[in-house]
């Protein structure tokens, strides 16, 4: 493999999973993705990296007013993911409500009380990975938006309930619901929890299902915004299983080997 670009290292190390699935992608549109998904970790690491709300705000606002200057059709910002992701916005004519719906989303992490209720939750999914997904299958030439918004939704729902025992250790609350929290960090089941779990897996799984069902319907090119789907519904299954404790949604995830094994046969066969 040629050297990487800004982009592509980026999001080999700080996404991985996404990363592997881009190199699907033709050589042609590899760097689109690549892009995509390098303004979605510029945008998520703005949170753990600031110490006051009104910081982060500043830097989402800086990503809106470099929006701006994309979408305005001149010259913008010289920066290492704005210049490419400037690149495949106008080269495939890309919307931009879902990357303000991203923006706008990762308001939330700056919020400590965030998520207040499941819809808060499921809003800040869809516009989140849902969004990510939708722009990343429309980079590939598809144009099936509930589609990749539900497969999106799913893919999201799976890697959140993957970091709440992370997040729930720095002292968040990251599940909608009534448990105890205090007993969740000490290694103990709780009922409360494990049934919104359950739903909230239920729900992306749901979603997940919807998108397959209309996978016949979008041509293959678009394959690679979707490979992550069968990694995401096997997650959320084995939550559905066993959710009563933080440690059983850590164990939750395959191994790093047959994700890997996985993730090349689902990207020869372009099956998801």
């Amino acid at each position: 493999m040629s050297a990487l670009s800004p982009c592509g290292e980026a999001v080999r190390k700080g996404d991985p999973m996404r990363f592997r699935t881009a190199l699907f992608a033709p050589p042609d549109a590899r760097e689109g993705l690549f892009a995509l998904y390098a303004f979605n970790l510029e945008v998520a690491k703005i949170a753990p990296m600031v110490s006051e709300p009104m910081i982060g705000e500043i830097r989402l606002q800086w990503w809106r007013d470099s929006l701006d200057m994309i979408y305005g059709g001149g010259a913008v910002r010289r920066h290492e993911v704005v210049e490419p992701l400037c690149a495949i916005v106008r080269s495939a004519d890309l919307p931009r409500g879902p990357l303000d719906a991203l923006i706008d989303a990762r308001g939330f992490d700056l919020d400590p009380d965030f998520p207040a209720d499941k819809a808060a939750l499921t809003g800040y999914l869809r516009d989140t990975a849902g969004s990510l997904t939708q722009l990343a299958m429309r980079a590939l030439g598809g144009e099936a938006d509930d589609l990749a918004l539900d497969a999106g939704y799913g893919i999201g729902t799976a890697r959140y309930l993957a970091a709440v025992p992370a997040l729930a250790m720095q002292g968040g609350n990251p599940v909608p619901c009534a448990a105890n929290w205090r007993a969740l960090r000490e290694g103990q089941a709780d009922a409360a929890f494990a049934a919104q779990v359950h739903a909230l897996a239920s729900a992306g799984r749901d979603s997940l299902a919807r998108a397959r069902a209309g996978r016949r319907g979008i041509c293959k090119k678009t394959a690679p915004a979707f490979l992550e789907v069968p990694r995401a519904d096997r997650i959320l299954a084995g939550m559905m299983r066993k959710s009563a404790t933080l440690g059983d949604l850590a164990g939750a995830e395959p191994s790093p080997f047959r994700a890997n094994l996985s993730n090349v046969w689902r990207g020869v066969t372009g099956r998801w």
